[in-house]
């Protein structure tokens, strides 16, 4: 008899890191980049406020090859570099360059995590103030329309992040 394939898609690496350290998470799908604003509808439907959904920004710092920070905040915000590299102490930052993501993070634009950039890459994370007023958040599982949804203490506790002031906004 042959066996039934499993309708459950494969946990992403960065959803085994989240077991190992025994933080509770749920699979979401969000697929901003292909469905933009049809997916924070669909999240609306599903009770999750788009606020709560975040973005991983991967920047580098005063040009320097070794100085990269990765920056999360809401789907919905935007960021202020100079006010950023004000906060950090930083003389500039910008937008790591997005064909060399792969290289600089191990993902893929669209697939960038916190989770796993910090636990492989060591690179600092830092968090939009703003996110403090949820208890929950969505981030991406480190694939492309794949998130993971958990409390947003043991997402900031795993990468030890700090919180800053990311726009004026």
């Amino acid at each position: 008899m042959a066996k039934k394939k499993s309708t459950k898609e494969k946990k992403t690496n960065d959803e085994r890191i989240l077991d190992q350290h025994h933080i509770e998470y749920e699979e979401v799908s969000f697929d901003w980049i292909n469905n933009g604003a049809d997916a924070l509808a669909e999240a609306k439907e599903q009770g999750v406020p788009a606020e709560s959904i975040l973005k991983t920004i991967v920047m580098q710092a005063n040009n320097d090859a070794k100085d990269y920070i990765v920056v999360c905040l809401s789907l919905i915000h935007e960021i202020d570099l100079k006010l950023v590299a004000h906060e950090l102490g930083k003389k500039q930052v910008h937008l790591a360059d997005n064909k060399n993501l792969i290289n600089i993070t191990g993902y893929v634009h669209g697939a960038n995590t916190p989770i796993g950039i910090n636990i492989r890459k060591g690179f600092p994370v830092y968090f939009d103030e703003r996110i403090k007023n949820f208890d929950d958040i969505s981030v991406s599982a480190g694939k492309v329309g794949r998130s993971v949804r958990l409390k947003r203490d043991d997402l900031v506790s795993l990468v030890s992040g700090k919180y800053i002031k990311v726009s004026e906004n």
